[in-house]
């Protein structure tokens, strides 16, 4: 006697990994298509409540009860607007949803982050940061604070669980910008209590800001006489003296740099480290730096960063273990078809045998085909047999 089984009746632990397909967010959400916009509205779509997620929260009690930390589970937020309403409208209330929170995926640096990092400080195991910049108003006198940096940074502070770090930049924000400097300072000092971090995704090329390049190649440079204060390091000279004392880092991504810096080199001091992963633009547009298991993408291993990496054997090893990299005269070989590699040999030998044979054919041929003696010729050699006769 067979019995119609329900959803409802399976396992917590069965429905839960069902329901979380439903209800986790992506961690980059898909675009709108344009017939569903409010044309009235001027928030972007991320902005908008989640479409389709909040469906299965509302099926039952149970599903609500099962749902509820799979739909905290993933935090992505777009706009000010949106962080905002989610502080108001969830966490404030009830703090303890805080609580369910493991990645945070942040589209700008904004002050109402840094009250969402402390309160989720020990849950968030995935910070995912792209930095921005802000527009200031032209000719302002005197030093001006970014208070949304400073708000949000204060927030850094208490991530003591994180373990996945990923910093990504848009193409018109630069590194020398007051903003992008004091948040990569305030990370590179975060960072001395991040002790459970592992995995560390730089989405941008880094740049050598500790005045070592200009010393090298520019005679008579002096790196003290350019910053306002010389004690203190370039921010992505912090930042990579950070990571290279953490003890449980063991994997570095970031793009490949164009030339060779030290940046890299500092990191790869780090006696934790196992792996660096170096790829192109279109990895990171891809969002392969946000993917631990995406390390097929292969480079080409040419370029002057690395004829300047292979002087240091530790770093050297370093790439190899996570970077494919992409030889220029390799030939390889199909190995599913090894049993046809002496039938190929085979016909290799033939071709060459008859390509021998063609070319002595051309030779006789060639010969066959030589200008016979004119008259002239004719008449000299019997003179000359006329002669030798006589003689």
């Amino acid at each position: 006697m067979s019995s119609q089984l329900e959803l409802c009746s399976f396992p917590e632990e069965l429905l839960e990994a069902i329901l979380a397909h439903c209800v986790i967010a992506l961690p980059n959400q898909p675009p709108r298509p344009s017939w569903t916009r409010n044309l009235g509205s001027t928030t972007d779509s991320p902005a908008s409540p989640p479409r389709g997620r909040l469906a299965v929260l509302l099926v039952c009690k149970k599903f609500h009860r099962i749902s509820i930390p799979l739909y905290y589970n993933t935090i992505n937020v777009q706009s000010p607007r949106q962080l905002n309403r989610l502080l108001v409208n969830a966490l404030r209330p009830n703090p303890t949803l805080a609580s369910h929170v493991r990645r945070v995926i942040f589209a700008g640096v904004w002050a109402d982050g840094g009250e969402l990092l402390r309160m989720a400080n020990d849950s968030i195991r995935l910070l995912d940061v792209s930095i921005d910049t802000t527009q200031l108003a032209p000719n302002v006198p005197g030093q001006v604070r970014d208070l949304d940096a400073e708000e949000f940074c204060e927030g850094l502070k208490e991530l003591s669980s994180l373990k996945h770090l990923i910093i990504r930049k848009p193409n018109n924000v630069y590194l020398t910008q007051p903003k992008p400097k004091y948040v990569l300072f305030a990370m590179a000092a975060a960072m001395h209590e991040w002790n459970e971090l592992e995995y560390v995704d730089l989405a941008f090329r880094l740049s050598d800001d500790s005045g070592s390049m200009l010393n090298n190649f520019v005679p008579g440079f002096n790196a003290v006489a350019t910053t306002s204060n010389p004690a203190s390091p370039g921010s992505i000279t912090a930042l990579t003296q950070s990571l290279s004392t953490l003890p449980k880092l063991h994997t570095l991504s970031t793009v490949l740099p164009s030339m060779w810096n030290e940046s890299i080199l500092r990191v790869s001091a780090n006696p934790a480290l196992e792996r660096i992963i170096l790829g192109d633009r279109t990895c990171r547009d891809q969002g392969i730096f946000s993917n631990e298991q995406s390390t097929n993408h292969s480079i080409l291993g040419t370029g002057l960063f690395f004829t300047e990496a292979k002087k240091h054997p530790r770093l050297s090893e370093l790439i190899k273990a996570g970077t494919s990299i992409m030889r220029t005269r390799a030939h390889t070989i199909d190995m599913s078809r090894s049993r046809d590699i002496p039938s190929m040999v085979s016909q290799a030998q033939a071709q060459a045998q008859a390509q021998k044979q063609a070319a002595a054919a051309a030779a006789a041929s060639k010969d066959r085909q030589a200008p016979l003696a004119g008259p002239s010729q004719i008449v000299g050699q019997s003179r000359a047999r006329a002669v030798s006769t006589r003689c």
